[in-house]
C-alpha cells in the first residue's frame, strides 16, 4: 500500500469517526432535552429570568402596543400578571417566551380565533409524541447573552451596509499574491505578508461593527432552520401553518446563502472547520464582503421574517399552554360573547380560584352593573377581585380560565388597586389615584368597540381623610354604575353600603373566631358586612385587655351617635 493510500485511509476513518461523533452527540442531546420535557410537562417551571430578559420577551407586546386592546400597566401590575405568565411559560424558545406574553397582553374579542387556539392547545395536550417533536425543533430558536430573538432582529433595522468594494480588493490582492507564489515566488511572498497586514487590520475594524449585528442574523438563520425542519414534518391537523412556515423560508432563502461564512466564528466551534473559517474570513474578508448582501436579503422582508417568528412563537405557545392545562386543578373554556343592544353585562361564574394560590376556595357568583364588597382585613375581598379580572384576561387570551364555568360577555379589564406614589412626577398618592380612576371612567364611557369595561378598584380613594374619600368615592361609584360596565369595588367604608344602596349591590366575606384565632370562609356572601375584626386582633396579636376594650367602646359609641367624642373623653378634659 501506497503512503498516498494510507493518507487517503486515514483521512477517511477520520470522517468516519467525525461523522459518528457528531450523531451520537445529537442523539445524546436529544434525549437529554426529551428528558427535559417530559420532566416539567404539567408543572410550574422553575425558569428563571432577569429583569432585562423579562423587558426583552416583552419588547415584542410593546411594540404591538396599539394593535388592538391592550392590559395596560396598571392592570398588569395590580393582578401580578407577570407572575402568571412565568407560572404559564413552558416555552422552550424564544418567540415563544415573547408570543406567550403578547397574547397575555392582547385579550382577543372573536370567538374564531380563541376556538383556533383552543383546538391547537387541544391538539398537542392529546398528542405528547407531535408535542415533543415540535418542541425538539422550536428549543433551537434560544435567547442569545438573555437578549430576546424579536429584539435582535429589530436591530438590524438601524443596520448600515458596511460597503463591500475595499474588501473586494483586498481579498483580490492576497488572491493575487497566492497565485504569483506559483510564478514570481519572492513577490508573491511579499505581496502576501504586505496584505496579510493590511488584511488583519481592516478586518479588526470591520468586524467590530459586524459584531453588533451578528447575532441578528443568527437568529433568523435558527428561525429559518426550524422553520424548514418543520415545513417538512407530514402533521395534518398544522398543515396551513407548517406551509406558510416552509413558503417564508424559501423566500427568505437568500438571506442564508453562503450565511456560514459570517455566523460562523472560532469562539463557537473547536473544531477544524471552526479555526480554518476563521482564517479564511481574516485573509480574504469573506464575512465582511456577505454581510452587505445578507443585509440587502434582509431588506424588505421584515414582515417575512416578523411572521416566521409569530407562527413559531404561536407553536411553542400553545405547546406551553397544554403543559398549563395539566397543571390547573381545575379549568374550563370561557364562554364570550357580544352583548346585545341593551344587555347589562354580566359574569357568570361556578367554583371560580385564583390560579396562584396553593389551596384556593372557589366561589360561584353572578354578577353585573355595580358591586359593592366589603369585609374584615384579609377576608378575601382583594383576592376575589383579583380573580374575576384575571380569570376574563384570561379566557379572552389563552382560553382557559381557572373555574369550572365562566359566562361573559367580552370585556376590557381595567384595574386600579396597588398604586403607588410616582416619585419621579413629582405625583402624590392620591393624585396617582385619581388618574387611575379617570383612565376607567373614561374608558367605560367609550362604547365605539361593542366591548363593555370591567372596572376593578380596590378601597376607593384611600389616600385622603375620611370625609372627603366618602364622599368623592361615593360619586365616583355612582356615575361608574351609569355606564354600560360591570364594576367591583371593595371598600372599608361601610358607609358607602348605605349611600350606595340605589345603585350597587352588596357583597361581603365574614370571618369567626376559633380558639382564640380569626378564621376566615373566603365564600362570597350576600349582603353588606356585619363584622369587624381589626379591634379584635388587636387582641390576639397581645394587646392589654383595656386598650381593646376601650377601642371596641368608643366604636360602638359611633355607630351609635355618629360622633366620636363620649362623656369620658369629655370628663378627661
Amino acid at each position: 500500500m501506497t503512503a498516498e493510500q494510507v493518507f487517503i485511509m486515514l483521512a477517511v476513518i477520520f470522517l468516519v469517526i467525525l461523522v459518528i461523533a457528531a450523531l451520537r452527540n445529537n442523539r445524546e442531546r436529544t434525549r437529554r432535552n426529551l428528558r427535559f420535557f417530559r420532566a416539567r410537562y404539567g408543572k410550574a417551571p422553575e425558569n428563571e429570568y432577569t429583569e432585562e430578559e423579562l423587558a426583552s420577551a416583552a419588547s415584542y407586546a410593546a411594540g404591538r402596543k396599539e394593535e388592538g386592546f391592550y392590559v395596560d400597566d396598571i392592570t398588569w401590575n395590580d393582578l401580578a400578571m407577570e407572575e402568571i405568565y412565568l407560572l404559564m411559560n413552558n416555552t422552550v424558545s424564544s418567540p415563544g417566551d415573547s408570543v406567550l406574553l403578547d397574547w397575555f397582553r392582547h385579550p382577543v374579542f372573536d370567538k374564531a380565533i380563541l376556538d383556533e387556539r383552543n383546538r391547537l392547545i387541544e391538539l398537542l395536550r392529546n398528542n405528547a409524541q407531535l408535542r415533543e417533536k415540535l418542541q425538539l425543533i422550536l428549543c433551537r430558536v434560544r435567547r442569545d447573552s438573555g437578549i430576546s430573538a424579536y429584539e435582535l432582529i429589530r436591530k438590524l433595522d438601524d443596520a448600515k451596509e458596511i460597503g463591500r468594494s475595499k474588501y473586494l480588493m483586498t481579498a483580490a490582492g492576497m488572491f493575487a499574491g497566492f497565485v504569483l507564489l506559483f510564478i514570481k515566488p519572492l513577490i508573491g511572498l511579499m505581496l502576501i505578508i504586505g496584505m496579510l497586514v493590511i488584511n488583519s487590520a481592516s478586518y479588526m475594524g470591520g468586524n467590530t461593527t459586524l459584531k453588533i449585528y451578528i447575532k441578528s442574523f443568527k437568529a433568523i438563520l435558527r428561525m429559518m432552520d426550524a422553520a424548514g425542519k418543520l415545513s417538512k414534518e407530514d402533521i395534518p391537523e398544522l398543515a396551513d401553518i407548517l406551509k406558510e412556515l416552509g413558503s417564508l423560508e424559501g423566500q427568505l432563502r437568500g438571506i442564508s446563502r453562503g450565511s456560514f461564512l459570517v455566523t460562523s466564528e472560532a469562539g463557537i466551534g473547536t473544531g477544524l472547520e471552526a479555526v480554518l473559517i476563521e482564517y479564511l474570513k481574516m485573509f480574504f474578508h469573506v464575512d465582511l464582503i456577505k454581510f452587505d448582501q445578507m443585509l440587502a436579503a434582509y431588506r424588505g422582508n421584515e414582515a417575512k421574517v416578523m411572521r416566521m417568528f409569530e407562527l413559531l412563537g404561536t407553536l411553542d405557545t400553545v405547546c406551553a399552554l397544554a403543559s398549563f392545562r395539566e397543571y390547573l386543578p381545575v379549568y374550563c373554556r370561557g364562554d364570550f360573547h357580544f352583548p346585545e343592544e341593551g344587555e347589562d353585562p354580566e359574569i357568570r361564574a361556578e367554583e371560580l380560584v385564583h390560579p396562584l394560590l396553593d389551596h384556593p376556595v372557589g366561589n360561584s357568583f353572578a354578577i353585573r352593573g355595580g358591586n359593592l364588597v366589603t369585609g374584615s382585613n384579609a377576608s378575601g375581598k382583594s383576592t376575589f377581585l383579583k380573580s374575576v379580572a384575571i380569570a376574563a384576561i384570561m379566557g379572552q387570551t389563552v382560553d382557559t380560565v381557572p373555574a369550572v364555568s365562566f359566562k361573559s360577555p367580552f370585556l376590557r379589564v381595567l384595574s386600579s388597586m396597588a398604586l403607588t406614589d410616582n416619585l419621579a412626577g413629582g405625583e402624590s398618592y392620591f393624585i396617582v389615584e385619581i388618574r387611575s380612576l379617570k383612565r376607567i371612567m373614561d374608558a367605560a364611557a367609550d362604547l365605539s368597540s361593542g366591548v363593555p369595561v370591567l372596572g376593578v378598584v380596590d378601597e376607593v380613594l384611600r389616600g385622603t381623610n375620611t370625609i372627603e374619600r366618602i364622599a368623592a368615592s361615593s360619586e365616583i361609584l355612582s356615575e361608574l354604575a351609569k355606564r354600560p360596565a360591570i364594576v367591583l369595588a371593595a371598600t372599608h367604608d361601610l358607609e358607602l353600603t348605605g349611600i350606595l344602596s340605589g345603585s350597587y349591590r352588596n357583597l361581603h366575606f365574614e370571618e369567626e373566631i376559633r380558639d382564640g384565632d380569626v378564621v376566615f370562609s373566603y365564600r362570597l356572601l350576600e349582603g353588606p358586612a356585619v363584622t369587624r375584626n381589626a379591634i379584635r386582633l388587636l387582641g390576639l396579636a397581645g394587646y392589654d385587655e383595656d386598650v381593646v376594650e376601650r377601642a371596641q367602646a368608643l366604636a360602638e359609641h359611633f355607630e351609635r351617635t355618629g360622633s366620636w367624642k363620649t362623656e369620658e373623653k369629655n370628663a378627661d378634659r
